[in-house]
């Protein structure tokens, strides 16, 4: 047998190229489609569902993981912690704000519902609301406009806020409550001061995240005092407070520019924009149903650490990608040097004609054990 493979070389030649083509292909189907199928399934295993295979080189990459403050890094269930009212009746100023806010869709218009309907306050039907993300709410209630959110909010509108007031204002906040000004007819007639508690596991979230090179921001419409407090707690060195919607789209554009990629937690309106912008979305189980599907990653989880699974077994994935590839490549040389020197070689030994399918099928064992090893 192994003579007639040395007499006809064109039916040697024809075994060399069959086994490259043959190998060749396994290996493809085997990097290409299999080792991908087998990332979606294990992400499925820990809970984790991703659109599409072609999110594991943005899972890869990621460096960087922005995210809001309510939801994510705090429980997202704010409770009205105290009423600070100026010239003006505590209840009064909590039945224009409840009026305003009815009908919103945002935590703290729910805990101000809330603590009206617990109050048993008439509210006020209004004749014209405007909500503004990120700043507040306004409307036009008994012919006085009416308006509730930050500070920068009232000021934007010639709303003079007294100095007392905003120190007073900014000493809760450095305590991590956030605090939303209520303005009736032009006047600022004090404060509402929320509190909302900090989810236990984010300190050890942020601390994994750190220990993966990946890299962790807070972008919000909070005070600059109430955001860095929560940060402090967190553990998240990177704040960005008093943002509107532009600016938030904008800065992600501006960190889209460095050498990582940037990952974002989508968990209420206010951080669909976050979604919107950066390279990969993450959605968790406290996230609005009305923003799930338009995130990229599904994590059924309340802890934004479990982001970490989807990137460790997306970077797995492709540590075994770059194994296969390297597998590939050396069989490559290995076939190639063998055949030269069996075409080069005159006194050839018997067992020649076996070498390349001894390359061969070490080659297919080797794919296969790399394959077989891949366990989550």
């Amino acid at each position: 047998m192994f003579d007639m493979f040395l007499e006809n070389r064109i039916v040697f030649y024809g075994m060399i190229a069959g086994i490259f083509i043959v190998v060749n292909a396994l290996a493809y189907l085997l990097l290409k489609y299999i080792l991908p199928w087998q990332a979606m399934r294990t992400l499925k295993k820990f809970k984790i569902r991703a659109k599409s295979r072609k999110l594991l080189p943005l899972l890869n990459l990621t460096g960087q993981l922005v995210m809001g403050i309510s939801g994510a890094v705090t429980k997202g269930v704010p409770m009205v912690y105290d009423i600070i009212p100026a010239g003006i009746a505590p209840s009064k100023m909590m039945t224009f704000a409840a009026s305003a806010e009815a009908g919103v869709q945002h935590p703290l218009a729910d805990a101000i519902a809330e603590w009206a309907d617990e109050k048993h306050l008439e509210l006020s039907e209004a004749s014209a609301s405007n909500v503004v993300p990120g700043k507040g709410v306004e409307a036009l209630i008994n012919h006085q406009e009416v308006r509730v959110g930050t500070a920068s909010f009232l000021q934007d509108h010639d709303v003079k806020i007294p100095a007392e007031i905003l120190t007073r204002a900014d000493q809760l906040a450095g305590k991590g409550n956030v605090v939303s000004f209520v303005s009736i007819g032009g006047f600022c007639r004090g404060f509402i001061v929320f509190s909302d508690a900090l989810r236990p596991t984010v300190p050890g979230a942020v601390q994994t995240l750190r220990d993966y090179g990946i890299s962790t921001a807070i972008m919000t419409s909070a005070a600059g005092s109430t955001a860095r407090n929560i940060a402090r707690q967190a553990g998240i060195n990177n704040v960005n407070a008093e943002m509107d919607t532009m600016e938030k789209a904008k800065k992600i554009t501006i960190m889209k520019t460095s050498d990582s990629l940037i990952g974002a937690v989508a968990t209420t309106s206010n951080t669909q924009v976050l979604a919107q912008s950066a390279d990969i979305s993450f959605a968790l189980s406290i996230t609005d149903e009305s923003i799930k599907e338009q995130c990229d990653v599904y994590v059924d989880s309340v802890d934004f650490g479990n982001i970490m699974s989807a990137v460790d077994i997306a970077r797995y994935t492709y540590s075994k990608r770059k194994t296969g590839i390297i597998v590939t490549v050396l069989f490559n040389l290995v076939l190639g040097a063998i055949t030269s020197y069996i075409v080069a070689e005159s006194a050839l030994p018997f067992f020649a004609p076996v070498l390349p399918i001894m390359a061969g099928v070490l080659f297919l064992i080797g794919i296969f054990a790399n394959q077989f090893t891949y366990n989550y």
